[in-house]
């Protein structure tokens, strides 16, 4: 019967488990197409066959035992390369020579299953070990000889030796000689041939040879042909001396001169074993096998193991060498290194003493430019809101944690005719000198727009058209809204801006409707108009977009939240609810972006009375005069009366204006004070002022006005100031 090896590979054949993750060749399996997968099939098959049919022609026991089995090196070697999976190969390879040499078919398929399963056995073995095909480790010479020949093929042999006495093909007396001949052919031919076809793919992996090594290659393969021929067939026993050949050209070339040799030698002591010359002549089968095995396992623990040792030598060498280059470069690195920072050391001792010449220069810019910023870091917002009648404004602005001065938040109050306010919030995208300068410019513009044009798509025209002419590199958002007192009705238009929210008695509502995109963005700004009635006791909450925007939470959810915070908080005092709001949507230790926010409530009147209190400047006596109007209007006082008394309190107002501070750097306080008893109306106009004396060029005409318009007009100078009560019966209801 005959012999064989397996190899390292991917898989063995059934029912051995297919390939694992961890067999490289598994991975290149995946991609290789069919038709290339069955001609390495076909390939190895071949192979195999020829093999077989040469080892043969040496058959010691019967027709099928023979000393030399180069079917297991194939198979060894296919399958390190490819893998175990090509396991089919062998078999049906194995299978085919067996058949016509063996005494029954079952016999054949016993042999041929232990043909297969010894080379898988041994490739298991050496991929257990991490055996690398290059033979460039000692302990891969190691394994390939006792793990891939000697140990594995005990597995073939065993089986074959049986099969052999079972079929009644050699006699049991015969079974040791049997036995020790195929395990001879088996591990020679792992030994001999598996290592040389191993070595083939090294000649165009590794580094090419010159024409001289290609010299010295042939030359030792002469001398080792012609040492291993002289010495195996002589009567002397000096086969000893084909050794140091071997280990020549293991010491030359490495695995691609070692594996070629250490065949030639296996193959030339395998033909005198057969032909029993030279140390083999007058020696028993069983003799000759050991001193056969014993001479292959010399020869390819020579071959390999120095072969292996000059690899790993010569290995280590370039890696000292690298090693070397490497610290030589970091060497000659670091002392230019070191050369250059000593040339900016003396470079920088000499610039050392120019700057402090020029320190207190520095100096002096520095404090210019901290100034600078001071000055515009104070106009960014302003420095109080408004005094409204009968309207409640409260704001907050707290910059980011950043390492900057200023930002782009801001918002505005604007007083506008007719007892109107504009409210503004924006943002300009950004932080810095930048910003802050682009975000003043925009302020001034909306007031400059809103005092011309008070109407929401008006203003945000106007200011659309001057950021489209800066040179800003943000985007600027901005919402605009204007607030009549006397009707409650809020119009608006928003620009990319976060909506505007209204709440009372628990109930919130953003205010939609009106949006276009952040002003400046567009070629062709197009603005619309939205309005609302705000309901009584209802609260208005501008903000950006800081208060509510954070890192891996939606926008929807910061606005359901700002909703629920701002609805939930009790309006009385809405400085607290802007101190409130703080709290709950900041973190003390790290704002990210700045936050403004803006918060106007109207006041209700409460049990018909009024009480107004301003600065006297001219500038608020539109602000009383709505505030006035909206009060009469809402105690249903005929549009006659309230026009009438509108002008007599105007020409108290104006008095106390013109005459009651005149001497005094700021300006003082004008209380104006109303109630309403059945259709009895009674206005005060106070101040705490001091009048000069009336000068003698006529007047007192306001006087007169009043006296005219009024039922009861009394006047009353003191110490503490003026107090002017106008008194009058107005008709409830209708036009009058």
């Amino acid at each position: 019967m005959t012999t064989g090896v397996g190899a390292v590979g991917t898989s063995g054949p059934a029912p051995l488990p297919a390939a694992g993750p961890f067999d490289p060749p598994a991975r290149d399996e995946a991609v290789i197409s069919p038709a290339r997968r069955i001609a390495r099939l076909a390939a190895i098959a071949v192979a195999y066959y020829l093999g077989a049919r040469l080892g043969l022609r040496l058959s010691l026991v019967g027709n099928d035992v023979t000393p030399l089995w180069p079917p297991t090196g194939v198979a060894v070697a296919a399958l390190i390369v490819f893998g175990r999976s090509y396991w089919p190969a062998v078999a049906v390879a194995a299978l085919a020579v067996n058949l016509p040499i063996s005494a029954n078919p079952l016999a054949a398929v016993v042999t041929a299953v232990g043909n297969t399963l010894a080379p898988v056995v041994a490739v298991t073995l050496l991929r257990r070990v991490g055996f690398r095909r290059e033979l460039d480790r000692q302990r891969d010479a190691i394994a390939i000889v006792f793990l891939g020949a000697l140990a594995s093929m005990l597995v073939s042999a065993t089986i074959g030796a049986v099969t052999l006495v079972a079929s009644g093909s050699i006699t049991t007396a015969e079974l040791p000689a049997a036995w020790a001949v195929w395990w001879t052919g088996d591990a020679m031919g792992v030994l001999a041939v598996a290592p040389f076809l191993l070595c083939l793919p090294l000649f165009w992996e590794q580094r090419r040879w010159p024409l001289r090594r290609w010299v010295e290659a042939v030359t030792i393969i002469v001398v080792a042909t012609l040492v291993v021929a002289s010495v195996a067939t002589t009567g002397p026993h000096i086969i000893f001396l084909t050794l140091p050949v071997l280990g020549w050209a293991a010491w030359r070339l490495q695995l691609r001169g070692a594996a070629p040799a250490a065949l030639i030698a296996s193959l030339v002591a395998t033909w005198a074993a057969a032909e029993q010359v030279g140390p083999f002549e007058g020696r028993t089968l069983l003799e000759q096998m050991v001193t056969l095995q014993a001479f292959n396992a010399c020869v390819a623990l020579t071959s390999f193991f120095l072969s292996a040792l000059v690899s790993e030598r010569m290995q280590t060498a370039a890696a000292l060498s690298a090693a070397a280059s490497e610290l030589e470069r970091r060497v000659e690195q670091r002392t230019a290194q070191l050369s250059a920072a000593n040339t900016r050391l003396v470079q920088e001792i000499q610039e050392r003493s120019e700057a402090q010449e020029q320190l207190s220069h520095e100096e002096a810019r520095a404090q210019r430019e901290h100034q600078i910023a001071e000055t515009l870091q104070r106009s960014l917002l302003p420095d109080r809101l408004p005094d409204v009648p009968g309207v409640a404004l409260a704001a907050r602005y707290v910059p980011a944690t950043a390492d900057v001065q200023v930002g782009g938040d801001w918002y505005d109050v604007v007083q506008l005719p007719d007892g109107l306010i504009g409210l503004a919030i924006g943002d300009v995208a950004g932080h810095g000198l930048t910003a802050a300068a682009t975000m003043v410019q925009v302020r001034m513009a909306l007031r400059a727009y809103a005092l011309q044009d008070p109407s929401p798509p008006a203003v945000m025209r106007g200011v659309h058209q001057l950021v489209a002419q800066l040179p800003v590199p943000e985007m600027v958002t901005l919402i605009y809204l204007v607030y009549d007192p006397a009707t409650r009705r809020l119009r608006w238009t928003n620009a990319g801006h976060p909506p505007a929210l209204t709440f009372t008695d628990g109930h919130g509502a953003y205010l939609e409707g009106a949006l276009s995109p952040p002003v400046g963005v567009t070629v062709d700004g197009s603005f619309t108009e939205a309005s609302q009635v705000l309901a009584p006791g209802a609260t208005l909450l501008l903000y950006t977009d800081g208060l509510v925007e954070r890192r891996g939470v939606s926008l929807t959810a910061g606005l359901d939240r700002l909703d629920r915070e701002a609805s939930a908080a009790p309006v009385d005092d809405i400085e607290a609810l802007c101190d409130r709001l703080l709290d709950t949507f900041l973190d003390e230790d790290h704002i990210e972006d700045d936050v403004a926010i803006l918060v106007m409530r109207p006041a209700i009147s409460v049990d018909g009375e009024l009480d107004v209190r301003l600065p006297a400047e001219a500038r608020n006596l539109v602000q009383v005069r709505s505030a006035l109007r909206r009060w009469l209007k809402e105690s249903a006082v005929s549009d006659h009366d309230v026009n009438e008394v509108l002008v007599a309190c105007g020409e108290a107002c104006a008095n106390v204006v013109q005459h009651a501070y005149s001497g005094q750097t700021s300006s003082g306080e004008l209380v104006v004070e109303a109630r309403l008893d059945d259709d009895r109306l009674e206005v005060r106009v106070r101040d705490h002022g001091h009048w000069r004396p009336a000068a003698d060029r006529g007047g007192g005409w306001g006087l007169q006005l009043m006296d005219a318009l009024m039922d009861d007009v009394d006047v009353e100078h003191t110490t503490g100031g003026t107090d002017v009560r106008l008194r009058r019966r107005v008709q409830m209801g209708g036009e009058g």
